[in-house]
This record gives structure tokens, C-alpha cells and sequence, in this order.
């Protein structure tokens, strides 16, 4: 650059007669090799100077920006660079100068179609400009004529001096804008293998694989499901937390079916009801088998009795069995079931049996023609002793288990006992 250039240059930004001023100065000095001291500080430490250009990704006809950023400034009083990309595939649409340098610091070109874009800036005084940020930013558009590739979006620094005119080392660093068919956007739906998962693009003239969000299975354990009598299990099994990928399938356990256990039954009484025998799972508690409700027990017999002597009233059917109540000898009881040799009777409120051989009750007897025959023993292999005519009055003192009445009758001022069959006698 001459004198001529820089003046021309200075007098189209119309800065006045201290610029130029400044400019021709450092002019001289360039052109001299005579260099002004500026008191300078120490530094500690040294940090590498940067000047890049950013990157993109974009699709044909997209519109984007392009930044040149400086980062660590040692300090610049000047500054010359040349942007370089690929014409045929981008198209330069505006040029905006950043924050490092002032607007009337900096030169950029009035015409923007040139093979090679070159920005020129420099300071309106004799100092250092130490600025980091953007020095500029380009817009552009991609052709539809673009390939799919990356295009380089390459800097030159031609010239970095300070207000000393030492040259500045600074590291160029290009930037590229990849053109490319589809800018993905990730589908929420995870697609999965035996391995990984990942989403693929969401749009419908795409759906490619997105290589970045593909990641390995976070792998989480099912717990497993024990088996019930009725349903069946599953074994433990695995999957991934993040896409629910099942990586381990769970196996089906038979259901293991009841273990049935009888349910007693429960004998009615004057008090409550019964109930039938039945069954239950004795694992799970199901009724298997519905126990059904036997209604309380209500006494048709009512016969009058008295106890021949000194008796018990037990609570069973057997003399074992817990005592009720010890009933004297010519007490008045109520005869309500007959069993075999035992007599259910009722006394003072309380029910319990006694043998049949304790009780004395009156009876007559019931036949619809001729006589009921009295014999010796209990059978009708006995011999007949008597017998009797319909409607005859008999005492019943004992009963047998097959079904017999042991009576007294009195015949000719005398009492006899014999048998007589239950069944003929009311």
C-alpha cells in the first residue's frame, strides 16, 4: 500500500485531517523502518492469538451468517484480510463490520461478487486496539447449483501490525459450511438393535439415521412376577430405561394351581346353625367348595319324662364326655330327639343326653288292626310274651340301638317287661 492509497482510502471515509494525519505517519514509518516506542507493559503470560472463521450446516437455498472472531487480541493497530469461498456453490449477499473496530475504523469493499472478499481496518489514533469479538459478519446464501459437501470458508491475514509496526503473529483457523440435504431434525420415537438406539430425522422425505444421538442400552432389570394359583408368572427379564429396547424377554411361569384343604363341618345346634363340610386353597384362600348352611335345630318331639334315679346330662353321646347336669331322681324332663340308646333331653333350660335306660316317659300304642306283640328280647326272633291292642297305655323305660322300645305293661296286677318296636309305638 502507498501514500496515494491510503489517502484516497482515508478521503472516501471523510475521517479529517487527523486521521490522514495518522495515516501518513504510518506510512512514514512502514516506509522508513523508523519506529515509534509506546510505553508497553510486561506480560506474564503469553496466549495464542486466533482470528476464525465459524462454521455451518446448512441446506440448498438456505440464507446464513458467517463470523470472523478474534480471540486473545495482543493488541492491533492495523489489520488487512481476505476471505476466500467457493462462488459456485455460495453467493456473498451482505457484509457487516463487527465489534473489534469501529465503523469508520474499517474499509470493506463496495462490491461483494469479488473471487476474494478483503476487509482493511485501522485505528483514528496511536494506540492499540485489544478488542475480542466478532470483526465480521457475512451473510450468504446457499445455491440450489451447491453439491453435498462441506465448502471451505478460508481467511488470509495479509497484515496485523501494532502502533509500533511490529508484525502480529496470529493463527488462522477457516471455517466451512456443510451443504447438505436434510438439517435433522430428531424424531421422539426411539429407533433400536440388539446394541443401540437412537432417532432418526423426523421428516417424512428423510427419516435417515441421526449418527450423533446414537448411544448404547442403559440397561435396567424387570422384576420378576411370581406365579399365583389362579394367574400365571413371568420370570425377571431386562430392558433399556432409555428406549424401553427389551434386551432380555421374560418367560411365561404356569400359574401353580390350588392346594386344596377340607373345611370342617360345623353340627347345628338349638343355638346356632351349621354348616356343610366344604374346601379351601390353603395358599391362596379361595373356596373351592361352598360349605352350605345347615339351619338351627328345632325339636318336633316333645315328650314328657322322668328320670328313673340320679342321673347326668352329658354334652355328648357318651359318658366321657363333659357333664351338663346332674338331674335327681323323679325330676320332670322334656324328651326332644332320640338316638339309638341315647336320649336328648331338655331340662331347666339346658339340653344334654342320658341314656335311654334313665328316662321312664308313657306312650301308647299305635297299630291300625290286631295287637302289637310284646316279646322277650329286642328282635322278632324273641318269643311273645303279650301283646296289646291299639291305643294301649305303656311305660317306655329303655331304647335299643336297632330300634326298640323296652316297656312295662301291667298285666293282671302284675308289671311285665318286654320289647316292643318303635315304630308301632307313639
Amino acid at each position: 500500500m502507498n501514500v496515494k492509497e491510503v489517502f484516497h482510502m482515508y478521503k472516501l471515509k471523510k475521517s479529517g485531517i487527523r486521521k490522514l494525519f495518522a495515516m501518513l505517519c504510518v506510512v512514514f514509518i512502514f516506509a522508513s523502518g523508523i519506529y515509534v516506542s509506546v510505553p508497553t507493559f510486561a506480560q506474564t503470560e503469553t496466549k495464542e492469538s486466533t482470528i476464525s472463521v465459524s462454521s455451518d450446516t446448512v441446506e440448498k437455498g438456505d440464507k446464513f451468517s458467517i463470523t470472523v472472531d478474534i480471540k486473545n487480541n495482543p493488541g492491533i493497530w492495523g489489520l488487512k484480510f481476505k476471505v476466500g469461498y467457493d462462488h459456485s456453490a455460495l453467493t456473498l449477499t451482505s457484509a457487516k463490520n463487527g465489534n473489534v473496530f469501529d465503523n469508520e475504523d474499517a474499509t470493506l469493499p463496495s462490491a461483494l461478487d469479488k473471487e476474494e472478499f478483503i476487509y482493511l481496518a485501522y485505528l483514528n489514533s496511536l494506540k492499540n486496539n485489544t478488542t475480542d469479538g466478532t470483526i465480521l459478519t457475512l451473510e450468504f446464501t446457499a445455491k440450489n447449483e451447491a453439491e453435498f459437501k462441506p465448502y471451505i470458508i478460508a481467511i488470509n491475514v495479509e497484515q496485523a501490525i501494532n502502533v509500533n509496526g511490529d508484525d502480529i503473529a496470529l493463527k488462522s483457523n477457516n471455517g466451512a459450511v456443510s451443504v447438505v440435504k436434510c438439517i435433522h431434525v430428531s424424531d421422539t420415537k426411539w429407533e433400536s438393535d440388539a446394541d443401540t438406539h437412537w432417532h432418526n430425522c423426523k421428516y417424512s422425505d428423510c427419516k435417515e439415521k441421526i449418527l450423533k444421538t446414537v448411544e448404547k442400552h442403559t440397561v435396567e432389570v424387570i422384576p420378576a412376577v411370581s406365579a399365583t394359583c389362579t394367574q400365571d408368572g413371568l420370570t425377571s427379564g431386562k430392558k433399556c430405561s432409555v428406549c424401553g429396547y427389551i434386551i432380555e424377554k421374560q418367560q411365561v411361569v404356569k400359574a401353580t394351581g390350588h392346594t386344596p384343604v377340607k373345611l370342617k363341618a360345623v353340627k347345628a345346634t338349638t343355638k346356632r346353625e351349621g354348616l356343610t363340610s366344604g374346601r379351601k386353597c390353603s395358599v391362596c384362600g379361595e373356596t373351592l367348595v361352598v360349605q352350605q348352611v345347615i339351619p338351627k335345630i328345632t325339636y318336633k318331639m316333645k315328650k314328657a319324662a322322668k328320670t328313673n334315679g340320679k342321673i347326668k346330662m352329658y354334652k355328648k353321646k357318651k359318658q366321657s364326655s363333659k357333664v351338663i347336669q346332674n338331674v335327681k331322681k323323679g325330676e320332670k324332663v322334656t324328651i326332644v330327639d332320640m338316638d339309638k340308646t341315647w336320649y336328648l333331653i331338655k331340662y331347666k333350660g339346658k339340653v344334654g343326653y342320658v341314656k335311654s335306660t334313665s328316662i321312664t316317659w308313657n306312650a301308647k300304642v299305635n297299630v291300625t288292626k290286631g295287637n302289637l306283640r310284646i316279646r322277650t328280647g329286642a328282635g322278632l326272633k324273641y318269643p311273645i310274651i303279650s301283646s296289646r291292642p291299639n291305643a294301649t297305655k305303656v311305660s317306655v323305660v329303655g331304647r335299643t340301638a336297632n330300634g326298640w322300645y323296652k316297656v312295662q305293661i301291667k298285666e293282671k296286677k302284675k308289671n311285665i317287661e318286654g320289647y316292643m318296636y318303635s315304630k308301632y309305638v307313639k
